[in-house]
């Protein structure tokens, strides 16, 4: 044996032959709090209080593990410590105070109140306990009023006296619910976070898992699945609690309506689909998250069904969920171009290409679009859509022009009479560019700015024998020709 295994051997049953007192292993625990190391003082202390020390050192000792147990924030465990000493002497006060501030951090203040004032009846003028007391007081006052706000619905409020009292008694599981609830809708995944903390306590508390999975449904559609494992562990520990039971059934009733309007958009059935959007979001009304993704769906069906000014606000309703929700932003800015909106347009699509670089390229596309639709829209004037058959131009053009021929307004007055010469120029111009599927395509592209050199057309109304105050219909424009009256005003001859 080495010399240093024999010296090792010599220490090893020194120590056998000498076993610590419980005042030593007191001593020891004592050393550990001083250098901050608590959860090692408090072994010791237990290893004093099983070695069955000296009835008049026990109290001590569990009035010193509780003080380690207060730093440790096992404020529960600290209460029954010192609960212990004071049965022993209930004139050690030191028990008394060290009590009141773990039933402080608890948040249990009227036991705590108690706690400092059995402090003063046996040392009047205890400077800490003093102290304490005063503290205590205000922060009783504090969680009244924060009880109050929140009672009234005023949640900004109810936080804000909430985070006064919470430097004292952030042990407290229900100033902890408290504020989770205040901050379900503004601040959900902080209320998650905090939620998560006290599960670690206790991983079957119902009421808490319940409330998580309610911030989790908060947090959006993507919080959804696991908001509805927190609720089927809380029926798996408590099948009869009915808040978990409500909000179980509610998150898949959301699931499977969700699913559903997705199947009638996909399958073109826009009314229906818009229906059941409508249907989701009534199942959470509240939560702006949750439903930015439905909001922005029914946008889309509402587009199909040209209700646009009820689309743009639904993609507002979604943003105002989701504010870095770049397929909203797309959205909209495409149902405004279609309301023609144009810079409104364009500043949604900015701002998804600000959140998304893929989108630059269709700011630059907005961009021409909206330069193009600064031209006269041929279209609109036609009152046609975009996408019109030659077929359905020509008979747009036909009755447009039958609307505001010269010769129905010649009884109206001067200004009816510009008006209509006007408006029938502006058909035939029309015409003149959407009628030519060349030039039609090159506007379409705002390769042309849309003017007219008014090619000669088919007349719709060739064989007509005249119309109203008109004489025959002859050549020049691609409408009608030879017209009589009109006094001094112009005459059109035009021919198809």
């Amino acid at each position: 044996m080495s010399d240093d295994e024999r010296s090792m051997s010599d220490v090893e049953e020194s120590e056998e032959e000498t076993p610590l007192t419980a005042k030593d292993l007191k001593d020891k625990g004592n050393e550990y709090f001083k250098q901050a190391s608590y959860r090692t003082a408090i072994e010791w202390y237990t290893k004093a209080l099983d070695a069955q020390p000296e009835e008049a050192d026990i109290v001590p000792i569990y009035s010193n593990r509780a003080a380690a147990l207060l730093n440790m924030n096992k404020f529960a465990d600290a209460v029954s410590d010192c609960d212990r000493a004071i049965a022993m002497d209930p004139k050690f006060t030191k028990a008394y105070l060290r009590k009141g501030r773990a039933l402080w951090k608890l948040c249990d203040f009227d036991a705590a109140k108690a706690s400092y004032e059995e402090v003063l009846k046996r040392q009047a003028g205890n400077a800490d306990a003093s102290k304490d007391l005063e503290g205590l007081k205000r922060d009783m006052e504090y969680h009244k009023l924060a009880k109050a706000a929140y009672e009234r619905g005023d949640m900004r409020m109810a936080k804000v006296q909430l985070n006064r009292i919470f430097e004292h008694c952030y042990g407290s599981r229900d100033i902890i619910l408290l504020k989770a609830k205040c901050m379900l809708t503004s601040e959900p995944e902080v209320a998650s976070r905090d939620l998560r903390d006290v599960l670690m306590t206790n991983p079957q508390d119902v009421e808490v898992l319940t409330l998580r999975g309610t911030a989790l449904l908060h947090t959006g559609p993507a919080g959804a699945s696991t908001a509805s494992q927190h609720f089927k562990q809380a029926l798996d520990f408590d099948p009869d609690y009915t808040p978990a039971a409500k909000a179980f059934k509610a998150v898949r009733k959301y699931e499977t309506f969700k699913a559903a309007a997705n199947d009638l958009y996909k399958a073109r059935k826009y009314e229906e689909a818009e229906a059941k959007y409508t249907d989701v979001i009534n199942l959470h009304p509240d939560n702006k998250r949750l439903n930015s993704v439905i909001y922005n769906n029914r946008a889309a069906a509402r587009k199909e069904l040209k209700k646009y000014e009820e689309a743009e606000q639904d993609c507002t309703l979604a943003l105002q969920g989701d504010e870095r929700f770049v397929k909203a932003y797309v959205r909209r800015s495409r149902i405004r171009e279609d309301m023609e909106k144009w810079d409104d347009a364009l500043r949604d699509m900015e701002a998804a290409a600000e959140l998304d670089d893929d989108y630059d390229s269709e700011v630059r596309a907005c961009k021409k679009r909206a330069k193009m639709a600064k031209r006269k829209n041929w279209y609109k004037i036609l009152n046609v859509a975009k996408d019109a058959t030659e077929k359905e131009i020509k008979k747009a053009y036909f009755a447009a022009s039958k609307e505001w021929h010269p010769d129905k307004h010649q009884s109206g007055t001067d200004e009816e009479k510009d008006k209509a010469e006007a408006k029938f120029k502006e058909i035939g111009e029309a015409y003149a560019i959407l009628g030519d599927s060349q030039k039609r395509r090159k506007y379409d592209m705002g390769i042309i700015d849309g003017e007219s050199d008014h090619p000669a057309q088919e007349n719709p109304f060739a064989g007509m024998g005249g119309f109203g105050g008109m004489g025959g219909m002859g050549g020049g424009h691609p409408f009608f020709s030879g017209m009589g009256g009109g006094g001094g005003r112009q005459h059109f001859n035009f021919s198809f």
